[in-house]
């Protein structure tokens, strides 16, 4: 008889504790996550690198050198806005770590005008994942993703689309 009750008293016990809180040690404050976005953030001049599967030289679409710019989006302490000049861009990216980032999906486009008696082209890059960041404190920002790549000139029938691989490196 006295063993049904003292089952009873140790799980009542244990109920009334658990529900306070006690018992339990491994309890601490949740901290806010800091913001890390100024070890990235600003213009960095880059060296952008294509490569498709379909054609074996590299591609280059853009015969400057591009500039990769990184601003913190306000009210959200791990966003990122992604601009990467000359092209147009509506990119943005994730803070996973005190120095690096995902890229989330998004695209860049870039109107090629008419010279020397070619046609004028339109090249979209649609980012389909990336990442990117800086390996340490003195690095230069750099920044690697997939995309799909499609390329139309006013005097074709049909765009050239592939996907790419775009490597784009401090320089």
């Amino acid at each position: 008889m006295f063993r049904p009750l003292a089952l009873t008293s140790s799980a009542a016990v244990c109920l009334l504790c658990s529900a306070c809180g006690g018992g339990d040690d491994n309890d601490s404050p949740i901290e806010p996550l800091q913001d890390t976005r100024s070890s990235v953030t600003g213009t960095h001049p880059v060296t952008m690198t294509m490569f498709s599967p379909v054609t074996s030289d590299a591609m280059n679409p853009v015969q400057s050198q591009p500039t990769l710019s990184l601003t913190a989006e306000p009210g959200v302490s791990d966003r990122l806005r992604v601009s990467l000049a000359p092209f147009e861009c509506t990119l943005t990216a994730t803070m996973t770590g005190a120095a690096t980032f995902a890229l989330n999906q998004g695209s860049c486009s870039l109107i090629i005008p008419p010279q020397d008696m070619k046609f004028g082209c339109s090249i979209t890059l649609v980012i389909t994942e990336g990442t990117g960041g800086r390996d340490t404190p003195h690095a230069k920002v750099g920044m690697t993703f997939n995309a799909d790549y499609r390329k139309m000139c006013a005097d074709d029938d049909a765009p050239f689309v592939t996907p790419v691989s775009v490597t784009l490196v401090g320089s």
